[in-house]
């Protein structure tokens, strides 16, 4: 595992999509916003109203970590068998 880099790039996406997830969830909680996810109250953060960021990070980016993480999971699983592989070929030589 000498290169970390790919490994860090297949789970980038699961890791932005959680982290997404849970600052819209403690957002929604700290800034007292109301309403359920389909209908929220317009939540205002000085000037801003924050809920198109809750609701792609309370709803978009828990579905898209269905999707992320098994991807993710595969992606690793490629880098660490060519690693071997390689390191196989190496080792033969």
């Amino acid at each position: 595992m000498k290169q970390i880099k790919p490994y860090l790039m297949a789970l980038a996406p699961p890791i932005f999509f959680f982290s997404w997830w849970q600052l819209a969830n403690w957002a929604y909680q700290y800034f007292s916003c109301e309403g359920g996810l389909k209908n929220l109250q317009p939540c205002l953060v000085g000037a801003i109203n924050i809920v198109p960021f809750l609701g792609i990070g309370l709803f978009w980016c828990r579905l898209a970590l269905f999707a992320a993480v098994p991807l993710s999971v595969f992606f690793c699983a490629v880098i660490m068998s060519r690693q071997l592989g390689n390191n196989a070929r190496k080792n033969e030589q």
